[in-house]
């Protein structure tokens, strides 16, 4: 008797089922990861405006006394200059779209790492390698010294420096810069006597030594002759009569030979007053009013 055998597994499934299932998931499988790669080619695509490469300025660094000058130069327009010591807070120069130019950066003490970004008028970033730079005690931190002093109709200006001056410079707004250098006699000195001109306008001074360290002021002047000094007789006494365009800043007064100085007037003030008793005999006086480093001097005499 002949048998028909028929087999079935467990689940109820066959075989040709099975294959079915299983190429079902397998086509699948390779759909998803075809999708995949296509989202990870077009995110690629996506990205690659981000990635930019532009001809970022050339860098030179410059060691100065207690500073760092750091010199771009290129033909890439720069928006600004992100720098910043070892792990310390950002600084930012703005370079205003200029493709050539320098700053200095004030070396902390020690030894530092300075890492420096260039930023693009467009966005674009360049990191540049970090600068080792070291300020110890033994380096010259001292900046130049300049002391300016008022007269008449000039500005009689010193620039020194503890060990050797390189050069002391003066610029007037809208004016070239004058270079004076120190004598041969002398070489921590320089001096220049500066004819004031008419009116208001900024002058530029600045001191470097051979280290490199410099000063730099900037001060506003105004052309004046100083106060004008007038004295009359009332009441026993001089008064005395102050007036200046600009501002009177103090006043030193001798009578016979006692000095006295009048320095607590209030800032601004272009008029002052005041009274000088006469004594018997004779009264010699003499008063010295100052706008700033300009002085004027006023003598008189009155007999009681």
């Amino acid at each position: 008797m002949n048998q028909i055998l028929y087999t079935n597994d467990k689940s109820g499934v066959s075989s040709s089922e099975m294959k079915s299932i299983v190429r079902f998931f397998v086509v699948a499988i390779i759909v998803f990861a075809l999708i995949l790669v296509g989202e990870g080619v077009l995110g690629l695509f996506n990205r690659t405006d981000e990635v930019v490469v532009f001809a970022c300025p050339n860098l030179t660094k410059e060691k100065n006394g207690s500073y760092v000058t750091l010199n771009f130069d290129g033909d890439t327009r720069v928006n600004k200059v992100i720098y910043v010591w070892d792990d310390g807070m950002e600084n930012t120069y703005q370079a205003n779209a200029k493709t050539n130019f320098s700053f200095e950066v004030e070396i902390p003490p020690g030894e530092h790492m300075l890492k420096t970004t260039v930023v693009d008028v467009n966005g674009n970033k360049t990191r540049y390698e970090d600068i080792e730079a070291a300020f110890t005690e033994n380096d010259d931190a001292t900046k130049p010294q300049i002391t300016i002093e008022r007269k008449t109709a000039k500005l009689e200006i010193v620039a020194t420096d503890d060990t050797e001056l390189d050069y002391f410079s003066y610029q007037w707004e809208g004016e070239e810069e004058v270079v004076v250098q120190p004598s041969e006699e002398d070489k921590t000195t320089a001096r220049a006597s500066i004819e004031v001109e008419e009116g208001s306008k900024k002058i530029t001074l600045k001191a470097v030594d051979k280290t490199g360290n410099k000063n730099l002021i900037t001060r506003k002047v105004v052309a004046s002759n100083g106060p004008t000094i007038s004295a009359s007789i009332a009441d026993n006494s001089f008064v005395v009569n102050i007036t200046d365009d600009v501002e009177i800043t103090k006043i030193v007064y001798t009578h016979n030979e006692e000095e006295k100085t009048i320095d607590d007037i209030p800032k601004g003030t272009k008029e002052y007053e005041f009274k000088v008793p006469l004594k018997d005999g004779d009264n010699y006086l003499k008063i010295d009013a100052y706008e700033g480093g300009v002085m004027t001097e006023y003598k008189c005499k009155k007999t009681r």
